[in-house]
This record gives C-alpha cells, structure tokens and sequence, in this order.
C-alpha cells in the first residue's frame, strides 16, 4: 500500500511584509504610516478578551469530541500530521499547501496524531488554530491525543508556563486547565478504511485488551489521569519501535522503553502479530523526530511521521502522509 517516492510541497508566500518586520512600505516610517508587528505575534489585543474567546472555543470543541469514539472510522483521502510542538508557522504552511480554502471547501480529512504544545513558543496559537478547524468542519478534522496532551508533562515542559505568561496567573490557569479538559476526551487512534492504525505512540501489547483494536472504545472518558487510568491508553500514546539492533540483542516482541522511562518498545514481528489479528495493512505513527521530516521502519509496515521542522533548534523537515487510492503517499514541506 505504500507508493511512491516523497513529493516536496512548497507552500505559497503571500504575506512576506509580515514574515519579515522592518521592511516594506507598512512599517513604521514608510509610506503606510502603520506600526510594525512582529511575525506570529497577537500584536496589541486585549489578553482578558482573547481568553474569554478562548474558553469559549474549548467549550464548544470538548463537547465534539466527546461525542467522538476513541477509536476514529475515517475514510480516504485523509492527510495524516505528526507532531507540531508549538510550531504555529509551520501548521500555517501546511494550510497553505492542503487546505488553503479551508476545511469545508477541501475535499479530504485532517487527522493530526497528537503533541500539538510544548517545546515550540506557540503552544496557545497551534491549539486556537486547530480548535477552530475542528469547529468549523467537524466531519473533517480530527485530532488525536499524544503524550504532550497530559498536565504533568506539560508541567515539566513549556506549555503550562506559556499558559501563564500569555495569560496571568488565574487566567493562564483557567484557559490551560480547560484546553486540557479537550484533551482529557480527545480520541487516542483513528483507521482509515479499515486497513491503516494511526495513534501517537504506537502498538499496545496483547496482555492489554488482546491486542485488539475494539478494546481502545473502552478507555475512560474523560481520561485527566492516563497514566494511572488506563495503561492501554498510556502504551498507545507513548510507545515505540525497537529498533533492528535490539531485535538482535532482545529476540522478545515487547522490551521495557528505556529511553522514555515509561511504556513499551515493540517489535517487526509484534507489529505483524497486531496487523494480522486486527486485518491491518499499517501502522502511521508520530512521536519520534525524523530528519526526513518521516521514517518507513519494520519491513514497510509501520511509518514514523513528524510535522514540525527545524525541532528544538534542529535541522530536520516536516512531512505528512496522504492516505488515498489504496496508497500511502509521503509528503515533504519546504518550510523556507
């Protein structure tokens, strides 16, 4: 099912006076008389009033996804996103190549694995922005949870604190804690035309629910805790692939994942073992930066997708997968 070789998308620059303050008959000192902004910046707005929409926007995007099953049916063409760590210019870039238009006007679905705050300065702005799809088109976008969708983490990263700097200290509370009221009834996975398994993480182990795909409709709902309450949601959501050099050392499907401190590593032949039992063809993940912007890992069968370029001062591209006509595409984005 996998097709072809990587196609690189560059997205159209339309508003480069705002990409490049300090230029531009715009600024200050031009011809245009208008104060200068700093790129991706809200600019001189009213913080209490921007919260106030905010709490709103959460309260309307936590009831559609309550309604959702953690377990998402979707059908092609949908475009697939990995992680986007706070990276609000390249989400823009990628509306620009796919959904230009809009949502309700582009003829696919979005469905996004998960991580969408921390470590990236515009946690808030990514989560406005995508909120806002998921209102405006909710048959079409869909947004799962990753592991960066839990309080604690985001306690030991960047996103509460951006809550709180952006926000005040009651207000920054209050919009974070309701941003991850969305979170705590976020879908975990998604199949798409009852062949391909997307999740954050990856593949749980059978000694939860069987291995099988009808036991992630059972987790909690709302889930504040996964960690404590449901270890199939914690293995989907942080799991990984072993790689081929512990294969050799390990022979075992399942290894302890040493690098997080926490779940599970799978396995080529545990990833086999789930595809059969559950009449998969693969499994499109996030989680795991790639250079490439994406990975094929473990005989074809399993992807690695990671959509936030240049990753805590990195080098690496961004990418998306488009799954359509019976193919998995990948999709490169020149972020330049």
């Amino acid at each position: 099912m996998l097709g072809g070789a990587a196609l690189t998308l560059r997205p159209g620059h339309s508003d480069e006076r705002n990409r490049n303050p300090g230029t531009g008959p715009d600024q200050a000192g031009g011809g245009g008389g208008r104060m200068s902004k700093d790129a991706f910046s809200w600019g001189e707005v009213d913080r209490q009033a921007l919260a106030r929409c905010l709490l709103a926007m959460c309260r309307q995007t936590r009831d559609l996804m309550f309604a959702e099953t953690r377990l998402l049916k979707l059908s092609v063409p949908t475009y697939i996103l990995g992680d986007i760590h706070g990276n609000y210019r390249d989400l823009v870039c990628f509306e620009k190549a796919l959904w230009r238009m809009g949502p309700v006007l582009t003829p696919a679905n979005f469905l996004f694995l998960g991580d969408y705050v921390d470590r990236g300065e515009h946690g808030v702005e990514v989560i406005a922005h995508l909120f806002a799809q998921k209102i405006l088109a909710p048959d079409k976008f869909f947004l799962l949870r990753g592991n960066h969708e839990v309080r604690n983490v985001q306690k030991m990263f960047t996103f509460y604190n951006e809550c709180v700097s952006k926000f005040g200290d009651r207000v920054g509370v209050e919009v974070w804690e309701q941003i991850n009221a969305c979170f705590d009834v976020m879908p975990i996975a998604a199949v798409i035309d009852t062949k391909v398994f997307c999740v954050h993480g990856g593949i749980p182990p059978p000694w939860l629910g069987g291995g099988y795909l009808s036991a992630i409709n059972q987790i909690p709902k709302p889930l504040s805790d996964p960690e404590n309450q449901s270890s199939l949601a914690w293995e989907l959501m942080w799991s990984d692939p072993i790689s081929s050099e512990a294969v050799v050392d390990a022979q075992k499907d399942f290894l302890p994942n040493s690098k997080r401190g926490t779940a599970h590593m799978f396995s080529a032949e545990a990833l086999e073992e789930f595809l059969s039992r559950n009449e998969l063809s693969h499994v499109v993940r996030a989680h795991e930066v790639q250079q490439a912007g994406f990975q094929v890992q473990q005989k074809g069968k399993l992807l690695t997708v990671f959509s936030s370029s240049h990753y805590c001062g990195g080098s690496n591209e961004a990418a998306c997968i488009l799954a359509d006509r019976q193919k998995l595409r990948t999709i490169r984005l020149d972020t330049t």
